[in-house]
């Protein structure tokens, strides 16, 4: 049934989610949430990428950030107000796929593939988030109505299985939102948007025209009541951010398409230095080639420890529940639809304007993926309400 707040007449203005991204980097910058300081000494350049839903509406526009002639990271912004929070995601480092050189690729392809059938231009989608792919429609007989190949590796995306699995298959993010879900959404942005309002408009111009952000990074004075943010440390005794302490957890991207919880558990067992291949991971998860593995994959992480982690399945996961866990000093697994990837950190800020409050989780995704795990994979700041999560694996040193 189609929703009563269609997200295609909702869609904010270019220009508007470049001023929240630009403000959302400013305040984090201001809050020391990690990472964010180091984007003041760049821009946001105003043309983003844009992503749509598999529906083929506009879901997300992605700002690039650039310092000097290097793109650093990019803030990823929600194109409709039924997402909610305007800004989605703080994403670092370089990207291992090119949408351009993708579709070149992909379109001789399909026309070999359907010679019949008339293909559309590539749309950019994001297949299964936050995984992105390359989708052409198709017109013709015997031909499916879409096509999508994932962007990083040129593989076809497989539509969702009616069994729940955490692997390699599509799915509408935009129809997965009731409509009072939306409704709760809508709010947020209304929320976010009159805090963004509030600040004059000419401090707004200045803050987006500027050629560096550090140099007008006082411009506008953010007020908030209290702010906490916190990795995961290598030693209690020390914060991450304190001179001898370091943040301790390394990214692994998957090693195949449909590895993300191997991967997942590989990054989380290299923490507790349990070292092992995401092949020899694998059948511990539940892996069964082409889909994925079950959600629970905490079986898994006692198999491979020889049961000195205890590992929790948790179906209903909360971001307090997220934040407990790391003040233990213990990493989970984050699941969201058809997808896994591991937290290593959370951020909570609450701004006094508005009593607007942020709270994200600090992930480690294993997609893309690649052969080689060292290219592939990105980490993010993920705003909680923006995403739907469905389950969590907990950790913990098995004592008896």
């Amino acid at each position: 049934m189609p929703s009563k707040l269609p997200e295609a007449e909702r869609l904010s203005p270019v220009e508007t989610l470049h001023e929240h991204a630009t403000l959302a980097v400013l305040r984090d910058a201001k809050v020391e949430v990690a990472g964010a300081a180091g984007w003041l000494r760049g821009r946001l350049r105003k043309k983003p990428v844009a992503i749509h839903d598999v529906n083929g509406t506009l879901l997300f526009l992605d700002f690039p950030v650039i310092v000097g002639s290097e793109t650093v990271g990019h803030v990823r912004t929600a194109a409709s107000q039924v997402l909610g929070n305007p800004v989605v995601a703080l994403e670092f480092g370089p990207r291992y796929w090119d949408f351009e050189a993708a579709a070149k690729k992909l379109a001789p392809r399909v026309r070999k593939a359907f010679p019949r059938a008339k293909a559309s231009d590539p749309l950019l989608v994001c297949y299964s988030y936050p995984k992105l792919g390359v989708m052409f429609t198709l017109q013709g007989e015997s031909a499916p109505a879409r096509v999508i190949y994932d962007v990083a590796d040129l593989t076809p995306v497989p539509e969702r299985p009616e069994k729940d699995r955490e692997g390699f298959f599509a799915w509408s993010f935009y129809d997965s939102l009731s409509d009072a879900d939306r409704r709760a959404r809508l709010k947020r942005f209304a929320a976010a948007d009159e805090a963004r309002l509030a600040i004059a408009e000419k401090a707004r111009r200045e803050v987006t025209a500027a050629r560096t952000l550090v140099s007008v990074a006082d411009r506008i004075a953010f007020r908030w009541r209290i702010t906490t943010t916190k990795l995961l440390q290598f030693c209690s005794h020390y914060a991450y951010t304190h001179p001898r302490g370091h943040h301790c957890f390394s990214l692994h991207g998957q090693q195949v398409n449909d590895y993300c919880a191997v991967a997942t558990c590989q990054m989380i067992l290299c923490y507790y230095r349990y070292y092992f291949t995401q092949d020899q991971i694998a059948p511990a998860c539940g892996y069964s080639a082409g889909s994925g593995c079950p959600p629970d994959q905490s079986p898994g992480y006692e198999a491979m420890s020889c049961n000195h982690i205890d590992a929790t399945f948790d179906a209903a996961p909360t971001w307090a529940k997220g934040r407990d866990q790391i003040d233990l000093l213990r990493p989970f697994k984050s699941g969201v639809p058809g997808h896994a990837r591991a937290c290593a950190g959370y951020s909570r800020t609450s701004w006094l304007f508005g009593g607007t409050i942020d709270e994200k989780l600090y992930i480690y995704d294993p997609w893309p993926w690649n052969a080689d795990f060292a290219l592939a994979g990105a980490i993010t700041w993920e705003d909680w309400g923006a995403i739907a999560h469905t389950n969590y694996v907990y950790t913990r040193i098995a004592c008896p």
